[in-house]
């Protein structure tokens, strides 16, 4: 194409189009390098046409080019590494004749021959903002209207921050070590958190109040997320299971509490009445549904005659008739009490054994009850009692059971009422026929004591507690089919109806859930004190537990807190052993029907939630995976973990699509909502993102996997983290805009990232070519110079025009240069008709005029188009450059007078002027330096080189320049610091560019400069 685009004709320029697209103007591609120049930093290769368009970034470390190649490229100066390229589908779809950057250096204009001025967002190295936490930030969670950001602390604490300023909101305490994840719901209506502690929290993000806490696994907890539908909490542990949780989360509630340890829990068959037993020598009955206290019983003293023995009257057993007619209960001073449920009244009481009536259980049938003691024995006693008789047989014998040495701490009643189980302090359980008074079969040794012992509902299941192990046996042969074991030591066990779950009850204060089946950890609820009794509700899914008073007094004034009745509600619905080790990804389809894990055993697994079936696999790691992430339209996922390297698969059939180095161990993964982009978290405190554009099915393309931008977090504020943390990145989260991600790290805060998409934020359409963009100072509007003549102002933050200067109208001129003055209040405009104009921004009126050239009347403005004007930082000078004979001239802005042309000594007065040019061709760019002490100029040379000029501004004189043997220079920047000059290069696209054209220079300023 013909370089002077701007001197061409509207036809001419679409004919020239026309041809270049049909490849008749000469040959295409990538020029050969340039030659030596003197004070060379960085080349910048790539564009395959003339770069009409350059400037550096504000704090000078990128610059940016704009080509008729119809792309925008971001460049490292140091390097002249490309880091972006702004292109595609939504990009220009013609050359690209201008650009300019905001003050803040955050957005880029770019005007084109397709009649458009678009905005970009520019990468940035530096984070929008930090969110500080007290400790290390081990993960983030981004509310679904992204306006809160929650912040795992390594310290236990999980902090919500408004995410546009990044002021504290919540500070949620609870776990009591690090916190591993947070998750906030689809609704925004709850945040979940997991730790190290084992434990899920469940807050209300709005106040912070906590609304319910969870046992999750046996092992510290990795991660966690919800469903979409906000029915279900998904989690993973280093135990490698994955736990699927209910929602909503049911609270815990409590029945009426007793002043001392709570021995004991019974329900009635139906499930309606809970009956509780303590050290306080009290029974309560109370309503399962409600919780309310039906009756309150005592235990009497001991009846006239008796001497009292023992610990007192401390209720050590409980048992209540199957018709629920008559409570039995064992107490720590060797009696028997009876009473009548329906009026509390005593029916009986008696000294029953040689020690603490440690057990009492019915037969199935009511005719019967057993007993167990401190003295080894067990009793079995007629029923009912007769009133002045003692309890027993009429002969008055009562069968007995010599059963355990040292003592019986626990027995059941078999449902066929013959025979009955007992546990004791020899360390065996036994399985008795009480009519015979021998034993049938015996279970152990355990390694310690036994300390409860039951049946499942069916009776086909021994289970007993001993130590901090409990086992599971088969009934009907005494094979062992499952060993429990816990970190405190067991005192109670309860059966499911169903027996797919046992409840465990444990000195150090929670109540475990276990799925029989696998026998894994399914939920643990944390109770305070250490639990005695436990006892599962009929409707299997309702926990009741009987506790000690805490040890910790419940306030500074120390007092002693009581024995608690709590009822918990399940809300573990499955647990599966996805990995032989430690899950630590997890990561949801889409449509929320299936759940990925990633492993220690270098692993992807896909779950369906519906059936738990392991649906594909896919492999291909060679070190443990950390982080799973699926793309957002459901075609790619992205694994990661120890290898440095990140592996895509097609999701439909777990192909590996590609690999993609990562600069350290990855830790976590996010795909980008518009599936273009994908950024890892990584623990050398790397930031890496890559372009993923695929569509499932095609090809992939040319630039997949390529790399986009790498952040990182700076060194952390005082007192630094322990050596081999201070840079590690834990966690990364995309905002719903695919423009801003946010991550976590070790440096203890979270930040806020700008991403530049390839995708244009603002469109401005126009009914011409638009040859020049510039922002205001302060960033907020754009002005943009059309081919049609006129100037239009933009705002951005809107995203509509505000006004139309009809500049250069009459007739029609295209605008090439426009340019705002210090305090944004004016802009000025250069065309094709030789003026130049300063209009007022504010109402688009005209200020000034500086004139064209007009015999007689005004002999000292342009002969010919002007390409590029710029006010100098004072504000007081405008310099203008046109075309041929290259004319540069300094205007007063005050009143449009020019102050001088500037003469090159080393070329021939034009015989029109007298005076000699500037430049020996046309002149297209111009640059003031930060004092305004000098003028940089960049344009044509003859034989299709660029020329590039310094002026002293006060005296017009030439310091520095000449021809530059790269093709014509079209642009300049100078970067902020003054120490760097950017050129953009080119020759169109008539004949064979000569080497070095078509690229972008970056050159140390000339010595007369500095």
């Amino acid at each position: 194409m013909p370089i002077h685009l701007r001197r061409l004709s509207l036809a001419a320029v679409v004919l020239a189009m026309v041809l270049t697209a049909a490849g008749l103007l000469g040959p295409q591609g990538p020029a050969a390098d340039a030659p030596a120049l003197p004070g060379l930093v960085a080349v910048l290769r790539g564009h395959t046409e003339p770069i009409y368009g350059i400037a550096f970034t504000p704090d000078g470390k990128h610059v940016i080019t704009g080509s008729f190649d119809r792309t925008l490229r971001l460049w490292e100066t140091a390097t002249g590494k490309e880091v972006k390229t702004f292109a595609g589908p939504a990009g220009h779809q013609n050359q690209v004749l201008c650009l300019a950057l905001s003050p803040d250096g955050t957005n880029l204009a770019s005007g084109s021959s397709d009649n458009t001025a678009k905005l970009w967002d520019i990468p940035s190295t530096t984070a929008l903002r930090r969110f500080v936490h007290a400790d290390a930030v081990t993960a983030i969670a981004l509310s679904p209207d992204g306006t809160r950001l929650a912040g795992a602390g390594k310290d236990g604490t999980v902090k919500v921050w408004a995410a546009a300023d990044g002021k504290e909101l919540l500070n949620l305490r609870g776990h009591s070590g690090a916190v591993t994840g947070v998750a906030f719901s689809a609704n925004g209506q709850l945040l979940v958190s997991s730790g190290a502690d084992q434990t899920l929290r469940f807050w209300n993000p709005a106040d912070g109040k906590p609304l319910g806490v969870v046992g999750a696994h046996a092992a510290p907890v990795n991660a966690v997320l919800i469903h979409p539908n906000n029915n279900a909490v998904y989690s993973a542990a280093e135990d490698g299971t994955l736990n699927f949780w209910t929602l909503p989360l049911a609270p815990q509630r409590s029945l009426p509490s007793h002043a001392d340890a709570v021995t004991r829990v019974v329900l009635s068959a139906d499930g309606s009445q809970v009956f509780t037993a303590s050290a306080d020598k009290t029974i309560r009955i109370c309503t399962f549904a409600n919780g309310q206290q039906v009756r309150q019983l005592t235990v009497p003293p001991p009846s006239e005659g008796e001497q009292e023995k023992g610990e007192g009257a401390a209720v050590t057993s409980l048992a209540v008739a199957p018709g629920g007619a008559v409570i039995a209960a064992g107490t720590a001073d060797q009696r028997l009490v009876l009473w009548n449920t329906a009026d509390g009244k005593v029916l009986h009481q008696a000294v029953v054994h040689a020690g603490p009536v440690t057990g009492v259980a019915f037969h199935p049938q009511s005719k019967q009850l057993l007993t167990a003691g401190g003295d080894g024995l067990l009793k079995l006693w007629a029923l009912p009692p007769v009133p002045g008789r003692a309890l027993g047989h009429p002969d008055g014998v009562v069968p007995l059971i010599n059963a355990h040495v040292g003592g019986v701490a626990d027995i059941a009643f078999h449902g066929n009422g013959t025979q009955a189980l007992s546990g004791g302090a020899d360390k065996m359980v036994k399985l008795w026929d009480l009519a015979a008074g021998k034993e049938v079969r015996s279970f152990g040794p355990l390694d310690a004591p036994v300390t409860a012992v039951g049946f499942s509902r069916d009776f086909t299941l021994v289970v007993a507690a001993a130590g901090k192990v409990v086992k599971v046996w088969n009934a009907a042969d005494g094979k062992e089919l499952l060993t429990l074991t816990h970190p405190a030591d067991v005192t109670a066990v309860s059966y499911t109806a169903d027996k797919a779950r046992l409840a465990t009850g444990a000195a150090d204060g929670l109540t475990r859930v276990w799925d029989v089946a696998t026998g894994r950890l399914l939920e643990s609820f944390r109770q305070g004190g250490a639990v005695r009794a436990v006892a599962f509700h009929p409707n299997n899914t309702t926990v009741i537990s009987g506790c000690a008073p805490s040890p910790l007094p419940l306030s500074p004034k120390g007092e002693k807190s009581e024995g608690i009745v709590a009822v918990n509600v399940l809300s573990a619905a499955r647990v599966i052993p996805a990995s032989s080790a430690a899950v630590r990804g997890l990561a949801l389809t889409p449509n929320g029907s299936h759940i990925l894990t990633a492993g220690a055993d270098k692993t992807v697994k896909l779950w369906n939630i519906a059936s738990g079936a392991n649906e594909r696999t896919f492999g291909g790691a060679a070190e443990p995976l950390n982080a799973v992430a699926v793309s957002r339209n459901g075609a790619l996922v992205a694994a990661g973990g120890a290898e440095r390297r990140v592996r895509i698969h097609n999701f439909a059939d777990g192909k590996e699509l590609t690999v993609l180095q990562a600069p350290g161990v990855v830790r976590r993964l996010a795909f980008s909502p518009n599936n273009q982009t994908l950024a890892a978290a990584c623990e050398d405190g790397s930031l890496p993102t890559w372009n993923v554009v695929y569509n499932a099915g095609q090809p992939l393309p040319a630039d997949f996997g390529k790399p986009l931008q790498t952040y990182a977090h700076e060194s952390p504020p005082p007192p630094s983290p322990p050596a081999g943390e201070r840079a590690a990145i834990t966690d990364v989260v995309f905002a719903a805009d695919s423009l801003t991600f946010y991550s976590g790290g070790m440096d203890r805060t979270a930040r806020a990232w700008k991403f530049a998409s390839d995708t244009p934020t603002r469109n401005f359409a126009h009914p011409n070519l638009v040859d020049a963009v510039a922002f205001n100072p302060a960033g907020t509007q754009l002005a943009t110079g059309c081919h049609d003549g006129a100037v239009r102002l933009w705002d951005i933050a809107k995203n509509q025009q505000l006004r139309q200067i009809n500049a250069h109208t009459t007739p029609a001129a295209a605008v090439y240069a426009v340019a705002w003055s210090a305090d944004g209040k004016q802009v000025l405009s250069a065309s094709y008709d030789h003026s130049l104009k300063l209009w007022d921004a504010g109402s688009g009126n005209l200020v000034r005029e500086f004139k064209a050239y007009k015999p007689k009347e005004f002999e000292k403005g342009h002969r010919d188009s002007v390409y590029c004007a710029a006010f100098s930082p004072d504000g007081k000078l405008i310099a203008s450059g046109s075309a041929r004979p290259g004319v540069i001239k300094l205007w007063n802005v005050a009143d449009g007078t020019v102050v001088r042309d500037l003469e090159n000594p080393n070329l021939k007065a034009d015989p029109f002027t007298m005076t000699a040019p500037a430049h020996p061709g046309d002149v297209f760019g111009l640059r003031f330096t930060a004092d305004g002490k000098y003028l940089i100029s960049v344009g044509a040379a003859p034989r299709r080189q660029g020329y590039l000029a310094v002026w002293d501004v006060s005296d017009g004189k030439l310091l520095w320049g000449g021809e530059w043997p790269v093709g014509i220079i079209h642009c300049v920047a100078v970067s902020p610091d003054g120490k760097l000059l950017a050129l953009g290069t080119g020759v169109g696209t008539t004949g064979r560019p000569p080497p070095g054209a078509n690229q972008g220079y970056i050159l140390t300023m000339p010595e007369i400069v500095k």
